[in-house]
């Protein structure tokens, strides 16, 4: 997928949401906006809640991607020995904080369902999200926010009308030299022309 969205920097930017569905993983996207930001010298936020910064550093490594901390914020949603005794309301509220502190121009979050898991509505996201967006935007107009849900969700279909790009990860049937275990359509939305979509 890295090869595949190469050169399509200039399209695929601002607002991105992301629906997975099945066992289709956004992975593919984080790593290709991780490699994307690291060629152009942009500070990221990984926001997490699914690997540690040591897997991420093995995928990157895996997959060819430069890693420089100095580069790169990596923020866990749920620190290790924290307590679980949590609302989602207060763990936007810490990302938020992290984010904002870290002056990032691409934001990166790898499951924005797990606020849900964490008893915040899905107006309650939608508006996190718009948050950060707005606060990126502040600093560069070119920044970028993936925000995926492994889970179906209500923000889903709130942000899907006010994204740039809406992706749609499905899963692919499994068997003997398959190479892609999923596919991505992307509907990508421009002031000049109509939205488009394409397939990968």
């Amino acid at each position: 997928m890295l090869k595949i969205l190469k050169g399509q920097e200039d399209a695929i930017k601002g607002l991105i949401v992301c629906e997975e569905t099945g066992n289709a993983s956004s992975l593919p996207l984080v790593l290709h906006f991780l490699s994307a930001a690291s060629t152009s010298n942009q500070k990221v936020a990984i926001v997490t809640s699914k690997f540690t910064e040591t897997n991420y550093k093995l995928i990157c490594s895996k997959a060819g991607i430069r890693w420089n901390s100095t580069q790169i914020n990596f923020i866990e949603c749920l620190p290790p020995f924290g307590s679980f005794d949590i609302s989602g309301r207060q763990l936007m509220e810490n990302v938020y904080e992290k984010i904002s502190g870290s002056d990032p121009s691409v934001v990166l979050f790898d499951d924005v369902s797990i606020f849900e898991s964490f008893g915040a509505n899905s107006v309650e996201i939608a508006v996190f999200v718009h948050r950060i967006y707005t606060l990126l935007m502040k600093s560069s107009p070119d920044s970028v926010l993936l925000a995926p849900f492994s889970i179906p969700s209500t923000a889903t279909s709130l942000l899907s009308s006010r994204c740039r790009v809406f992706a749609q990860m499905t899963p692919v049937g499994h068997g003997f030299g398959k190479d892609a275990s999923s596919k991505i359509t992307l509907a990508i939305k421009s002031p000049a022309s109509p939205t488009t979509k394409k397939e990968y």
